[in-house]
């Protein structure tokens, strides 16, 4: 059945698409679409590094003790956790490492001679309550590891909210659907963004995609190793299930430095790791029908 209502929308520099099938009035439709763009809209000018008003431009720039939204100090939770799990590869303070590298607001993509290496993040900032952290120097925050999956959450539960039950968030690629029956998703070729490598079915929950030909310069992918100031080159994608988008979201970039079962024990995910030989692992649940 085709859904009732699209909105789609840029932000966050790609694009946005929120689907329902739900019954609602031209009057209800207007108001979630408005409610929605705003979402979005706030979430990029508070958390983007890219804008130079946004908040995390702000933190940058200062020390000491601040207040932050709360959705600030939930995301730099999970990237605590994710951090210590991943031997350190998984951090929110690559800012000022990928401006260097050239994945800057202008997108020159043309590195620095000198490349401004990586804080330790239980070193760099302390978290001291739900609205309130302490910045022990002055750094550049990137919530690229698992912001968009985030945001993806937010307007879920903006929706459930709403009393919407069946619907898909789609933050190109980072998506959360529920729905009573099952939506099949295509898993992207690597290799050719035109094929798929299989296909898998999600009920209820979030899946998230990461691959190093997204974003690709200098010999550089969007994901940088702050241990080494490199770009993986040993897993070509990664795909994740969990019931929080941003969970999968975060675990598809850490499946690039750490094996799965390293997150097992403190994260319920399924996955599919695709090498650069194009050999396959995946959990016994994903389901994927591999092509």
């Amino acid at each position: 059945m085709e859904p009732t209502r699209i909105f789609s929308t840029p932000a966050m520099g790609t694009s946005w698409s929120i689907a329902l099938w739900d019954a609602v009035t031209d009057a209800q439709w207007t108001e979630l679409e408005q409610e929605m763009k705003q979402m979005l809209t706030e979430f990029e000018e508070t958390y983007s590094r890219f804008k130079e008003t946004s908040l995390i431009r702000k933190l940058s720039r200062q020390t000491g003790r601040v207040d932050v939204p709360a959705d600030l100090v939930k995301m730099l939770r999970l990237y605590q956790k994710m951090n210590a799990l991943s031997d350190g590869a998984f951090t929110p303070l690559l800012g000022h490492t990928l401006t260097d590298l050239g994945y800057d607001e202008t997108y020159n993509l043309t590195p620095k001679k000198e490349i401004r290496t990586v804080p330790l993040l239980n070193e760099a900032l302390t978290i001291v309550d739900e609205e309130t952290i302490d910045l022990h120097g002055k750094y550049l925050m990137d919530f690229g590891g698992l912001g968009k999956g985030y945001c993806v959450d937010l307007v879920s539960e903006y929706l459930n909210k709403k009393s919407i039950r069946k619907f898909i968030v789609n933050g190109s690629g980072d998506i959360y659907y529920q729905g009573a029956d099952a939506m099949r998703c295509g898993l992207e070729h690597p290799g050719d963004t035109s094929k798929i490598i299989g296909v898998t079915e999600i009920i209820k929950g979030g899946l998230c995609a990461s691959s190093g030909n997204r974003r690709k310069w200098a010999g550089y992918h969007h994901t940088i190793d702050p241990r080494t100031l490199t770009s993986p080159d040993e897993i070509l994608a990664t795909w994740v299930r969990a019931d929080s988008t941003a969970v999968a979201d975060g675990l598809c970039t850490c499946l690039f430095f750490r094996e799965p079962e390293a997150f097992q024990k403190d994260f319920a995910f399924e996955y599919v790791i695709l090498n650069k030989e194009y050999k396959v692992k995946s959990s016994a649940d994903f389901g994927a029908e591999l092509f």
